[in-house]
């Protein structure tokens, strides 16, 4: 497609209505795989246990393995703990939210994002409690 195409195709594209603008950024329900359905499941879990704490991202170390660390890879994990906090944060509040469904292919992404985070750091130290 060319850029022209692609501008007379947006032009020829109406005007939203209000409902329609509402409900455009609403993420939709839907199946997530298994593995991520129970990572998210155990997750949870240990948040309502209080074994890790949103708010205190340091909760989220085995610091028994983050203590033996050399000082570049405490530095990497430290970095990439912020990182995660904030995605876990993200994660929780969008899971308990009653206006938000429990499966659907956002909150997948959510959890694929942060294995991602997490994996940067665990393919060499198992540094984390989930």
């Amino acid at each position: 497609m060319s850029d022209d195409d692609f501008i007379q195709k947006i032009q020829k594209q109406g005007q939203l209505t209000e409902e329609e603008e509402r409900s455009a950024g609403k993420p939709v329900e839907g199946a997530m795989e298994e593995e991520h359905r129970s990572f998210l499941t155990k997750l949870s879990e240990l948040i309502d246990k209080g074994e890790i704490d949103v708010k205190n991202p340091e909760s989220f170390l085995n610091q028994e393995v983050y203590n033996k660390l050399d000082e570049e890879w405490r530095d990497r994990t430290d970095l990439t703990l912020v990182n995660i906090a904030d995605q876990i944060r993200l994660i929780d509040e969008f899971y308990r939210d009653k206006n938000t469904p429990n499966a659907c292919p956002q909150l997948q992404t959510m959890v694929a994002q942060l294995w991602q985070m997490k994996q940067s750091i665990e393919k060499e130290h198992d540094v984390f409690k989930f």
